[in-house]
């Protein structure tokens, strides 16, 4: 297992079935070489979290609506031998309870079958690690984002401090385009610790104009004119080369005294800032996994919540790539009336005279979607609303991902720059994907910058 950056949780391996691994924010030179130049929030999102990586491939087989799982090929006795032999030790050992939920659960092999309500079965695949967060942090798991396999889709789940080894199980759900049997392999999903004391209230343009002169500042005549010919490396030099690696001061976009950042007592206060129609929703995580089992259970926590942003679609829009243009057509009348909000809130915040000395930076924002140079199956949607974290911290954009494309994971210095947008990646090709207004495009975490890279400690069995 490849343990990086300072350690933040610990990681017991009982079986040999995964390894957490570090990516690249290039992704071993896989990414475009514009992106590999200039878009630091996309490498950053390469890189976010540790990879939860099989390291032998596992089968997952469909049929009468059941799913099932088991190691594929050679190994599958060896595994099975292994996998009794971990059980027994763990719970000897303590890191299990006898005859609890979780000692249930795993008895019967390494994935289990599950279903929420009415919903399609999920399969809970045991990775054979237990893991065990620092005191005061939490760990999502989530999936594997901007390279997985697509066939398939993790529940994002949050795993609390109680000072206990809790095994570390990837919810998986596949889509109804697999076929009946699938092999994973490699990446399957990505887990990363997180601080919970974040809390987000939600206020106008008006309540911080700083946001709105910052973005007119940013998209300047001059940003316009290098774009056209070359990519500019703004975000590059506003965040001081890559966001995991900026200390923000109060000079550079900074909170200031309006919300609690490192070293402060209190939570992390984020402002969720509304400029436009269809605004974004602040959720708390009221659920997670315990060492209980492996049913997620109520957040008891008291003060402690951890807070996001769900960021909702606000323009009906179709897609369609056809290999080498990707044209969108959006719903025209409610994307013109979404542009008129936007423009009527920096008017109001404003005046007139602001707008018509930053019409290219109203402008940028109010048509909603930037293509992306010919070739290329992406665009941005870009919500209106912006998102102000305290200093030294940025936010994670985790794309949702819809019939027919992902929206990308990202990393945003949003201290500093407070735009968050929605990077799709068009998986279908000739027929259009369809996005619906209301459709959840991102969640946003506001993450403090030391743990981006935070990696973890090993653990051993008390005989090794």
């Amino acid at each position: 297992m490849a343990a990086a950056g300072d350690a933040r949780f610990e990681v017991l391996d009982a079986l040999g079935l995964c390894r957490l691994t570090r990516r690249t924010g290039d992704l071993d030179g896989a990414v475009p070489l514009r992106v590999a130049k200039a878009c630091v929030p996309l490498l950053e999102g390469n890189a976010f979290g540790l990879q939860i990586t099989l390291a032998r491939p596992i089968e997952v087989r469909r049929r009468l609506g059941s799913l099932r799982a088991e190691p594929a090929g050679e190994h599958r006795e060896a595994l099975a031998r292994a996998h009794r032999a971990a059980l027994t030790r763990l719970v000897s050992q303590g890191f299990l309870a006898p005859e609890g939920a979780w000692h249930r659960a795993l008895r019967g092999g390494l994935a289990w079958a599950c279903r929420k309500g009415l919903g399609p079965p999920r399969l809970r695949l045991w990775t054979g690690l237990l893991v065990r967060p620092d005191p005061g942090l939490w760990l999502r798991v989530a999936g594997a984002a901007n390279r997985r396999n697509a066939l398939i889709e993790v529940s994002e789940a949050y795993l609390a401090d109680d000072g206990a080894f809790v095994p570390l199980v990837v919810e998986l759900r596949v889509r109804d385009e697999a076929p009946q049997r699938l092999q994973l392999e490699g990446e399957i999903g990505c887990i990363a610790p997180v601080l919970p004391d974040v809390q987000i209230e939600a206020c106008s343009l008006a309540d911080a104009p700083e946001v709105g002169r910052a973005h007119a500042a940013f998209y300047d005549a001059k940003y316009f004119a290098v774009k056209k010919g070359q990519v500019t490396r703004k975000y590059r030099r506003l965040v001081g080369g890559t966001a995991g690696g900026r200390n923000a001061s109060a000079g550079e976009g900074s909170a200031g005294g309006e919300s609690a950042g490192e070293g402060s007592a209190g939570p992390a206060r984020v402002r969720l800032v509304v400029a436009g129609p269809a605004a974004p929703e602040i959720t708390e995580v009221t659920e997670v996994t315990s060492a209980a089992g492996p049913d997620p259970v109520p957040w008891r926590g008291g003060a402690r919540r951890l807070a996001s942003i769900v960021v909702r679609n606000a323009v009906p829009f179709r897609a369609t790539f056809d290999g080498h243009t990707l044209a969108v057509a959006p719903e025209a009348p409610r994307l013109a009336d979404g542009a008129a909000a936007v423009e009527r809130a920096f008017a109001r915040t404003f005046g007139d005279d602001f707008l018509a000395a930053n019409r290219g930076a109203l402008w940028y924002l109010t048509k909603y979607f930037t293509p992306h140079p010919p070739g290329e199956p992406h665009f941005f949607v870009k919500p209106w609303a912006f998102t102000r974290t305290p200093p030294g911290w940025s936010s994670l954009l985790d794309g949702v991902h819809g019939d027919g494309y992902d929206v990308m994971r990202g990393v945003v210095a949003t201290d500093a720059f407070f735009a968050t947008p929605a990077v799709f990646h068009v998986r279908r090709l000739g027929a259009p994907i369809e996005v619906p207004e209301g459709a959840p495009l991102l969640r946003i975490v506001p993450i403090p910058r030391d743990l981006l890279r935070a990696g973890f400690r090993e653990a051993r069995f008390l005989d090794a």
